[in-house]
């Protein structure tokens, strides 16, 4: 094994707060007063239901924002909320989700890429989100660790897609059984990362999953 990739939200990186407690602190800033909890119900919701992105021959134009839209307009309508002008809310929460303080790094996670990185791994990320992650990684002063960092927005394929594993293995190099990939989704990470040929390591619940991942490549 000589490259390790990883899935980034729910795997390295996590946020400090559920979404329906930022969701209702932008609204704030415009006058409507929201309910977190009742928020966070309609944005699950609504993750669940608005379709995903078709996928594109190369970098989606908008750099996905327009599924993220589509997700806020559904939260709020299932909440029965309005927040107005509707279009400046949406571009808070948006902008919001990339600023520090946001997001975490998982409990181990930065002692891991650092031992893995002395131990002679090549690191890279395989996600399925937008150009913010660079920025989430940097503040988070671990996005120096990864070699290449593969975003689905940027290939036009989300996980489990193969295309966007294909990137990634053209992208470092080697051969698809010299990669394996770390996620916690046994859909996206697990079932795609097997169809490209890679080897595939699913974090299970409970907190020990990067434990398990150091004696799983020997540290």
């Amino acid at each position: 094994m000589k490259v390790i990739t990883f899935d980034a939200g729910n795997t390295l990186i996590r946020l400090n707060q559920p979404v329906g407690v930022t969701y209702a602190a932008v609204a704030e800033r415009f006058g409507v007063k929201l309910a977190p909890a009742s928020l966070e119900r309609g944005f699950k919701a609504a993750w669940k239901s608005v379709p995903p992105l078709p996928e594109a021959p190369g970098p989606r134009p908008d750099d996905g924002r327009s599924w993220w839209r589509a997700v806020v307009i559904q939260t709020l309508e299932l909440t029965g909320e309005k927040v107005e002008p509707f279009d400046n809310y949406f571009d808070a929460v948006y902008r919001e989700f990339g600023l520090p303080g946001i997001w975490r790094l998982e409990p181990g996670a930065l002692d891991l890429l650092s031992d893995l990185r002395v131990a002679g791994f090549r690191l890279g990320i395989i996600s399925n989100f937008d150009l913010r992650l660079r920025h989430i990684l940097e503040h988070l002063g671990v996005l120096d660790f990864f070699e290449q960092i593969i975003i689905s927005s940027q290939i036009g394929a989300d996980k489990p897609s193969p295309r966007i594993f294909q990137a990634a293995i053209e992208r470092f190099g080697v051969e698809p059984q010299e990669m394996l990939h770390v996620g916690d989704d046994k859909a996206a990470d697990g079932d795609g990362a097997r169809q490209a040929g890679m080897q595939t390591f699913i974090l299970g619940l409970g907190g020990s999953g990067l434990k398990e991942l150091r004696e799983r490549v020997g540290l």
